[in-house]
């Protein structure tokens, strides 16, 4: 095996553990593997998840770089372009701090299912510092307020309101034993869409259906993501989006033959640490 072929192996085995903690969020724990992966080259998808990483830590400055790093090695990569321009924002905000980590819905809420799912473009949003904090596939609080429905973020800041025919409906449903999630879906030029999903049907509403006709929004031309939420953490704000398709090219299970292009021989790094490390940890995880 060569020396490019090892880096390669190495390459790939980092980037799936590093997806795998992303999953779990240890986002600690993927920062590290990708700056191993940084040691074997510089490319802008391992700067795009050490940027989203420390935006999910709340490490904004942080985060700021990396994407800022991501441009330096692609200037027409969106995912960077899109989170400079956020991450820009945020630091121009008094308040845009966040305590604690996002609780990220189960991707089995981006399996769209006619009656039982709508999307909605929410109402009365919160200010910009609260909205520019969000990230897509996060779940959200339902709290019904009299006549109201808000959704409310991790932290318990409202994002904003159900549409009035939407909210009675659920309100309605609710009173009648059935359960609803909800996740932030799209974002886009200050507007913020929420998936509502049925997740429990009490068996005195069997015959009824969550959510007919209008209610459930322009539903028939949402993507199911669903496969893409967990892992490909990189992917933020805008860009998973309503009739947005990812292909088997964006998924990027082989990585590009000159992804090491611009490295030598004499800049070689030390694999046998990398793998040792990885080997022991691998280890470890057995026996736990």
């Amino acid at each position: 095996m060569t020396k490019q072929d090892e880096k390669m192996r190495l390459r790939k085995r980092l980037v799936a553990r590093s997806i795998e903690h992303a999953s779990n969020n240890n986002w600690d724990e993927a920062i590290n593997d990708n700056l191993r992966l940084l040691e074997l080259g510089n490319d802008a998808d391992t700067y795009n998840r050490l940027g989203k990483a420390h935006l999910e830590l709340g490490q904004y400055d942080k985060a700021l770089e990396y994407y800022r790093e991501a441009l330096q090695q692609n200037r027409s990569n969106m995912i960077a372009q899109k989170n400079v321009k956020r991450l820009e924002l945020l630091q121009g905000l008094e308040d845009s701090s966040r305590t604690g980590l996002r609780q990220h819905a189960d991707p089995q809420m981006f399996i769209v299912e006619t009656g039982k799912t709508a999307l909605t473009t929410l109402t009365k949003i919160a200010p910009s510092h609260v909205i520019v904090q969000l990230t897509i596939g996060e779940g959200l609080e339902i709290v019904q307020s009299g006549k109201d429905v808000l959704l409310k973020d991790s932290e318990g800041r409202t994002v904003g309101y159900l549409e009035p025919a939407l909210a009675q409906r659920l309100i309605d449903m609710t009173r009648g034993g059935n359960r609803y999630s909800a996740v932030v879906a799209n974002m886009d030029a200050g507007g913020v869409k929420a998936l509502i999903r049925e997740v429990y049907q009490s068996p005195n509403q069997r015959l009824l259906v969550s959510f007919p006709g209008k209610l459930g929004g322009d539903i028939a031309h949402f993507r199911t993501y669903v496969r893409d939420v967990p892992t490909r953490y990189e992917l933020d704000a805008d860009d998973l989006s309503e009739d947005e398709e990812l292909t088997e090219d964006e998924v990027g299970d082989e990585p590009e033959e000159d992804f090491f292009r611009g490295g030598t021989e004499e800049e070689e790094v030390g694999l046998e640490e990398i793998e040792a490390d990885l080997n022991t940890d691998d280890d470890d995880d057995e026996e736990s």
